[in-house]
């Protein structure tokens, strides 16, 4: 029996939303708080910093919704929960730790930023998973219709 988390109505199983939490959570704590700690802002190398960590969440939206079996999105998108939950601690670190000035927008924007990249990860591994068939192929599989 498939492990499942009940949310929306839907079903998602949580095998694949954990495989795609870890690999974003994972980018996010090597790139974003080691590495980010090491570099300066507004250096080529914090660029490359948050490049690591755009396709980082995009590849945990993309394993999400590749192991799940139905409810793609919905998985790529919860796989970008322990990242906005990271976040919100890096904020508050930010804000009363060292005294900077965190911006009112920061956090929402962050948090739909890494939705937004989850759900393109997601919507990847959509693209890549269809099967594409041809008009050659000797023995087509014919087309299964999705159950809701």
């Amino acid at each position: 029996m498939r492990s499942l988390l009940q949310i929306f109505g839907r079903s998602v199983e949580r095998r694949a939303v954990v495989a795609g939490a870890a690999v974003s959570t994972g980018t996010a704590l090597v790139a974003g708080v080691a590495a980010g700690s090491l570099v300066a802002e507004r250096t080529t190398a914090a660029y490359a910093v948050n490049g690591l960590l755009l396709l980082g969440m995009i590849a945990g939206g993309a394993v999400a919704a590749a192991r799940a079996s139905e409810h793609h999105l919905l998985s790529s998108v919860l796989s970008s929960g322990p990242v906005m939950a990271l976040a919100v601690v890096v904020q508050i670190i930010r804000r009363f730790g060292s005294g900077e000035a965190v911006a009112a927008l920061g956090l929402p924007l962050v948090m739909l930023l890494a939705a937004s990249l989850a759900t393109l990860g997601g919507v990847l591994a959509g693209m890549a998973r269809q099967r594409r068939r041809s008009l050659l192929d000797p023995h087509p599989e014919p087309r299964r219709r999705r159950r809701h």
